[in-house]
């Protein structure tokens, strides 16, 4: 009952917030799988089934957005990390959002 009450809430207090900040944000989460299963047939002898992650393309997810802060000044940022699909473990070494992580300014505002 606690975790339905609590839904309902968020909700209401972000659209509390975005009214009155008047100003627009977007917040995207993404993420691609890539897997595959590989068939070998002289391994140590035997044949082998395998399921390997990132096979053609990396296995990612990430947060991307972007928010304006108004008379044409607008702030975008970008985290990514990478990890294997079999295991959970990073694909990067380092910290967390090995892939990227930046942040940025940029503006849209025309000289006069």
């Amino acid at each position: 009952m606690k975790r339905i009450m609590l839904a309902l809430t968020l909700p209401a207090a972000t659209a509390f917030y975005a009214a009155s900040a008047q100003a627009q944000s977007s917040v995207t989460l993404y993420g691609l799988i890539d897997t595959g299963i590989t068939y070998t047939n002289n391994q140590g002898g035997h044949s082998n089934w395998q399921m390997l992650s990132s096979l053609t393309q990396n296995t990612v997810f990430g947060l991307k957005g972007s928010k304006d802060l108004g008379g044409g000044l607008k702030t975008i940022f970008k985290l990514e990390q990478g990890f294997n699909l079999n295991n959970g473990t990073n694909a990067f070494t380092g910290d967390g959002f090995g892939s990227q992580a930046w942040i940025g300014c940029n503006t849209t505002a025309t000289a006069r």
